[in-house]
């Protein structure tokens, strides 16, 4: 049995990030194997839970983190119901 540092993987956030720097992988294909990673939640509208389809994804930052939905509508119900400005 060998010893050594665990191999980075494209599922890993270093590995995500790496491939959306190179221009391997577009921002929504990184949010998408970030929501797999963490069984799928980030792959539902954040306000209403609809599975979000690949070109139909609204994304916005929130207190440092981004989080996805399925229309600026929905951003913006998210946002009035959280009260965030």
């Amino acid at each position: 049995m060998e010893t050594g540092e665990k191999e980075e993987t494209v599922y890993g956030p270093v590995g995500r990030e790496k491939l959306q720097e190179d221009d391997e992988i577009d921002t929504w294909e990184e949010g998408f194997m970030e929501g797999a990673e963490d069984d799928g939640e980030q792959a539902k509208c954040a306000f209403c839970g609809t599975v979000l389809m690949r070109g139909k994804t609204f994304e916005t930052k929130i207190k440092g983190k981004v989080v996805w939905f399925c229309s600026d509508a929905h951003i913006e119900e998210y946002k009035k119901k959280k009260k965030i400005s």
